[in-house]
């Protein structure tokens, strides 16, 4: 097995382990999706640069990708809602700077109310 198959094939029970898709992972380092895959696969070299940036997202450090030992377990649990791309998560955050907004026009649409003023009881 060539040194590519072997890190590709790291790479990929990491990534699984971690209950990541190869989409999540290809977003999240800045390439596309079908050359995650071929990094995966052991088709392309993978960069130096590329590297450090996967074991970032996966919580590992590069060595990892040249150990031998056999990967059963990674020590930090799956996440409990799921995983939202930077997209997702950038998209949300539109929508609720959208919302805070109609919330402050709304607030400046109201009356102001002055206090009562409170009178004695005689």
């Amino acid at each position: 097995m060539t040194v590519n198959k072997i890190i590709g094939e790291r790479i990929r029970q990491l990534r699984a382990l971690r209950g990541l898709s190869q989409d999540n992972m290809a977003d999240e380092i800045g390439m596309s999706a079908g050359n995650f895959g071929k990094i995966e696969r052991g088709e392309i070299d993978v960069s130096a640069s590329n590297l450090i940036q996967i074991a970032k997202v996966l919580g590992v450090s590069v060595s990892d990708f040249f150990d031998d030992k056999p990967i059963t377990t990674i020590s930090e649990p799956k996440p409990e809602f799921g995983y939202a791309s930077k997209l997702e998560l950038n998209q949300v955050t539109k929508a609720l700077q959208s919302l805070a907004e109609q919330i402050n026009n709304l607030r400046e649409e109201l009356p102001t109310k002055k206090p009562a003023k409170k009178t004695k009881k005689q």
